[in-house]
Formats: structure tokens, C-alpha cells, sequence
């Protein structure tokens, strides 16, 4: 093989190799970009997962308030008593 045939196997072995690296850094580059939108999705998603969470405790808690007020006055519009963990239906109501 004569030094101008090396050559040019040389020059393109680096050219493709040029290219291949220039195309894989690309790629890092979208991934990167693409990871950080993605963990900015993740935490808007963990922010109103949480204010869901406190929404459904307070009307928990208001629920239980609402329904001592009624064990208070011993019965429940529905005919339903009040006891410690569950409501029990009254049989003398129809």
C-alpha cells in the first residue's frame, strides 16, 4: 500500500469517526435536555399530588367534624347512628 492509498484510509476513518462523534455528543445533549424537562414535569406532578393530598385531608377531617356534630344529636338525617369508626343504620327508621 502506497503512502497516498494510507492516506486516505486514515482521513476517512477520522472523518466518519468525526461525524460519529459529533452525532453521539448530539444526542447527550437532547437526552440532557430532555431529562431536566422531564424532572421538571415530575415535580409540577409531585406540587398538585401534594395540594390533592391536603384537599382530601381537610374535607376528611370536615367530614368527621359534620358527622360528630350529628353522633351529638344522636342520630344522622339519614337514619343512620354514629359510633366510633362506622355509622350503623338505625332499624327502628325506615
Amino acid at each position: 500500500m502506497d503512502t497516498a492509498t494510507a492516506s486516505i484510509i486514515v482521513a476517512t476513518i477520522t472523518a466518519v469517526g468525526g461525524i460519529l462523534v459529533a452525532v453521539i455528543n448530539k444526542f447527550r445533549k437532547e437526552n440532557h435536555t430532555d431529562h431536566q424537562v422531564v424532572m421538571g414535569l415530575l415535580h409540577v406532578v409531585r406540587k398538585s399530588q401534594q395540594r390533592v393530598e391536603d384537599k382530601v385531608d381537610r374535607v376528611d377531617e370536615r367530614l368527621a367534624s359534620h358527622l360528630e356534630s350529628h353522633a351529638l344529636e344522636g342520630m344522622l338525617d339519614n337514619g343512620r347512628t354514629v359510633h366510633k369508626t362506622r355509622t350503623k343504620k338505625n332499624r327502628n327508621v325506615s
